[in-house]
């Protein structure tokens, strides 16, 4: 993908107003990918997991902010390079071996 991402910080999950978040312009771009609506939904869920978000849709990012920092910024610097959902899935993987 083309569009930068700014570093994800743990500040980010308890901040109120202001500009929207830059997790959610990641999330968007993955359900973009994954195909809007339910399939995009489903691969922003399979994509966060690979980057290493562990815990389950009930489980807030302000819950575990660094958990999700790390997630988040993992899918940053994969999307710089990945034009698509397949290459998304392929570089986590390749960089969790």
């Amino acid at each position: 993908m083309s569009t930068e991402f700014k570093e994800i910080t743990e500040d980010e999950f308890s901040r109120i107003g202001g500009e929207p978040p830059e997790h959610r312009k990641i999330e968007a771009a993955l359900v973009s990918l994954g195909g809007k609506g339910v399939h995009g939904n489903n691969f922003k869920r399979e994509a966060l997991k690979a980057a290493g978000w562990g815990y389950g849709k009930m489980t807030s990012y302000g819950a575990k902010p660094e958990a999700a920092a790390r997630a988040f910024n993992r899918l940053r610097d994969v999307l710089r390079q990945a034009d698509d959902k397949d290459a998304v899935l392929a570089a986590l993987v390749s960089t969790n071996e």
